[in-house]
């Protein structure tokens, strides 16, 4: 079997070509039916794609039908309240509730990539895109159909059966054993405080009108829960200076005002590329993300690319510099609640 840099192996350049199939294909069909207004929805329905890096098939299968049941649901849920034109502080509610919810399902199930930053992600962007009653379902369906692409080409991989009646029991084994060895204190504690964090940054970020405020919370997504706080620095560094990178890689990319089939390339490459490293190095997986994210932001608006660029790159700053102030003041909470424990065991 060949290797490439980074331990990138020739099993997992065919996972990449996989998952930026999964977001291209059907994007481009939608574009070709003359659709591209609902790629957004499908788009972040391949999402999908990217959970349960290096996990067996079967596993993987199990990952992605639970991941694309909870990305179907943030969709429609922000699809909704982008319907029904919801005040702010609904949208701040719903923002720390996906928080929590996709935070423990993701800890309970163990995904890969961890954390809720692509939960955010397509809340706050699906809530900013005006919709209409009638538009609602369309939106719905592109986006399941970008999760059942997303599944079968996984189900698709060479020697990768997968078991239906396996794959039924094997969910609700996996949520049982998750549960069985979580400590839900600590837990609580640390979910609670990246909700009021991912909350705050958006309404700080609402507040100061950067622009689009969705960057802030993504940035304190990504970096939580992250303890203790010098893995939360290093972690902070690659966010800081992959997003840099990432920023400049988009405004090289977008420099030309690509149409909709050359952004559709984009974004299918860079989820592909970003499917590499995700798991390996978290700052070069953000010099892929990062275009990603700001690409699928506009897919099928006419927004001007240059501010999308600085208000990512501001905002980074902001979401960071929120993020290890939660981590700093969480970690103090977890080192109080875990003292007594210590004493006692003495």
């Amino acid at each position: 079997m060949h290797s490439f840099p980074f331990k990138v192996k020739t099993q997992d350049i065919r996972a990449a070509l996989r998952v930026g199939a999964s977001v291209g294909l059907p994007l481009v069909a939608l574009y070709a039916s003359g659709h591209i207004h609902f790629a957004v929805y499908a788009a972040f329905g391949a999402l999908t794609s990217l959970y349960g890096h290096s996990e067996p098939t079967q596993r993987r299968v199990e990952t992605q039908v639970v991941v694309g049941v909870a990305l179907v649901a943030t969709l429609a849920v922000a699809a909704v309240y982008s319907v029904a034109q919801g005040p702010d502080w609904l949208l701040s509610i719903m923002l720390a509730v996906v928080v929590v919810a996709a935070g423990t399902l993701g800890t309970v199930m163990g995904w890969t990539p961890r954390g809720e930053i692509f939960f955010v992600l397509a809340l706050l962007v699906v809530a900013s895109i005006p919709l209409t009653a009638n538009e609602i379902l369309p939106a719905i369906v592109a986006g399941v159909g970008g999760v059942g692409f997303s599944i079968l080409l996984t189900m698709l991989e060479p020697n990768g059966a997968v078991d239906a009646r396996s794959l039924v029991r094997g969910v609700p084994r996996r949520i049982q054993a998750g549960r069985a060895i979580l400590d839900r204190t600590r837990h609580a504690i640390v979910i609670i405080i990246a909700a009021l964090a991912v909350t705050s940054a958006w309404l700080l970020a609402r507040s100061i009108d950067i622009g689009h405020p969705f960057w802030a919370p993504i940035a304190v997504a990504a970096l939580m829960p992250t303890f203790p706080p010098a893995d939360a620095m290093h972690r902070t560094i690659q966010l800081l200076s992959g997003t840099l990178g990432g920023v400049l890689i988009a405004a090289a990319l977008f420099a030309q005002e690509p149409g909709p089939l050359a952004l559709i390339l984009i974004i299918a490459i860079c989820q592909a590329v970003a499917e590499l490293f995700i798991d390996r190095n978290y700052g070069v997986a953000l010099l892929f993300i990062t275009p990603l994210a700001i690409g699928m932001s506009n897919l099928g608006g006419t927004l001007p690319w240059s501010p999308l660029l600085m208000e990512r790159l501001v905002e980074a700053g902001l979401g960071a510099t929120i993020a290890l102030v939660a981590i700093v003041f969480g970690s103090a909470v977890l080192a109080r609640v875990a003292a007594p424990r210590v004493g006692s065991e003495a």
